[in-house]
């Protein structure tokens, strides 16, 4: 997926905060995370062009859980005081270890992988 067809997911999904004239231009490609790490909290994280691809991909396999794993990596693996969330997050994190340890996806699907969500930092992740 190229960046335009990327953002054209993304923005079909309506995920970013949009374009608005009185706002800065670079919201239109913002993800919107208002009450994502704490209640009240008005957040977002810009998505540069070049990281756009990599976005829609992670929305596209796992939904908003995917849009959550991104912005957590990219605030060293920033966690929210919900544990939905952070269990949403961690789901993520668990199933793209396997895709990058297993990167054949025929034989990653006949392989048997079990995990615990809330364990993954103490898990061994050979």
């Amino acid at each position: 997926m190229n960046i335009a067809e990327a953002r054209k997911l993304l923005e079909a999904a309506d995920v970013f905060f949009g374009a608005d004239p009185d706002e800065p231009p670079e919201l239109a490609q913002t993800l919107n995370m208002n009450d994502t790490w704490g209640w009240a909290c008005a957040d977002g994280e810009y998505v540069p062009d070049e990281e756009l691809p990599e976005v829609a991909r992670l929305f596209w396999a796992y939904g908003n859980c995917g849009l959550l794993y991104w912005v957590s990596e990219r605030n060293d693996q920033r966690r929210s005081e919900f544990h939905d969330i952070n269990r949403a997050i961690e789901f993520v994190r668990y199933e793209e270890h396997i895709r990058k340890t297993i990167p054949n996806d025929t034989k990653r699907a006949y392989t048997y992988r079990c995990y615990v969500i809330g364990e993954f930092n103490n898990a061994n992740q050979s």
